[in-house]
């Protein structure tokens, strides 16, 4: 499908990255917007969903990255036009993205994307909501996918109470795991509530060997829960991932796995994006329907991107989610 460009705007706003630094180092820049290529999109952009891989590509010096690049993966908005071959959606329509770090980001009034990644929305589900879906949901559903689904079996989710770990506990608790959450003490009623049936601070209260650890902390967290798997186990790394095998040849048999959206990005087939927005679309109804639980955002305005970037990479705020709205 392909439209008439001439009514798009000539130009748009963006927060543009200048170098490895802190997110107030962020310029504020008006671009021009091209018409959109063989399956691309325009998107005007109504919400932009805030993550930690955000920040931590601002302070990187990545070879991805030049000085003007848009950062960003996460936002929520309406086609404006389709470039030729898009055929899941139209101008019009609402939509969701999670786009590639190696591409223009999200943090800006129009995007210019890859139609692949574009996922329809509901009609009920708000830009906020949408906005804040793509990374932490299909984080964890990539991460559920990679466990053999066996219904009774230990599962320990470590950030529990995370944005990407919320989402977790609630698709594993459908599938049939007895979902053991790991979070401090004040957010167990909250997991419990979500589908946790055994929630702990510390892997030390674990009363016997766990089938599998879906860690959300980091890699070296991730290495040392696997001290707590049983024969034949498996470790789901959501952040990092292990550099070395977690335990010697022919002993418990661990299966290690990392979970990544970009390499979809790197090297999704059609198939493998087809899969991605259905997971995604049927997620984006349940959540409609009320069967899934996202935490409500905080929202503010595109001006006050930097400083709210900044505030959730230093802690000074601890929101499950930030959105910023346009």
């Amino acid at each position: 499908m392909s439209t008439d460009h001439t009514s798009l705007p000539e130009t748009f706003e963006a927060w543009t990255w200048t170098g490895p630094g802190e997110p107030e180092a962020l310029k504020r820049e008006r671009r021009s917007l091209e018409a959109p290529g063989d399956q691309e999109v325009i998107v005007a952009t109504r919400a932009i969903g805030l993550n930690p891989v955000d920040w931590k590509f601002i302070a990187m010096d990545s070879a991805l990255w030049q000085p003007g690049q848009i950062p960003g993966v996460d936002a929520a908005g309406e086609v404006l036009a389709c470039g030729a071959g898009v055929t899941h959606v139209a101008p019009g329509d609402r939509i969701a993205v999670h786009t590639t770090l190696a591409g223009p980001g999200s943090f800006a009034t129009h995007l210019r994307l890859p139609a692949r990644a574009v996922i329809p929305l509901p009609e009920t589900i708000d830009w906020a909501t949408a906005a804040a879906f793509p990374c932490p949901a299909l984080t964890a559903w990539q991460a559920i996918e990679k466990l053999p689904v066996k219904p009774g079996k230990r599962l320990m989710i470590t950030g529990a109470s995370g944005s990407v770990g919320r989402w977790l506990v609630q698709l594993a608790a459908e599938r049939g795991f007895r979902v053991i959450a790991m979070a401090s003490t004040k957010r167990h009623e909250a997991l419990r509530a979500l589908g946790a049936q055994e929630v702990l601070e510390t892997p030390e209260a674990l009363s016997a060997p766990v089938f599998a650890v879906i860690d959300t902390v980091n890699g070296e967290h991730a290495r040392r829960m696997t001290d707590h798997l049983g024969a034949n186990g498996h470790i789901v790394c959501v952040q990092d991932r292990l550099e070395a095998a977690a335990a010697p040849a022919f002993g418990r048999a661990l299966s290690q796995h990392e979970v990544a959206l970009g390499a979809l990005h790197q090297a999704g087939s059609d198939a493998d994006w087809a899969e991605l927005r259905q997971a995604g679309r049927t997620l984006l109804a349940r959540v409609a329907d009320g069967e899934l639980t996202l935490p409500t955002p905080e929202i503010d305005d595109f001006a006050h991107l930097p400083q709210r970037l900044s505030e959730l990479k230093h802690a000074r705020v601890r929101p499950l989610k930030t959105v910023i709205t346009l």
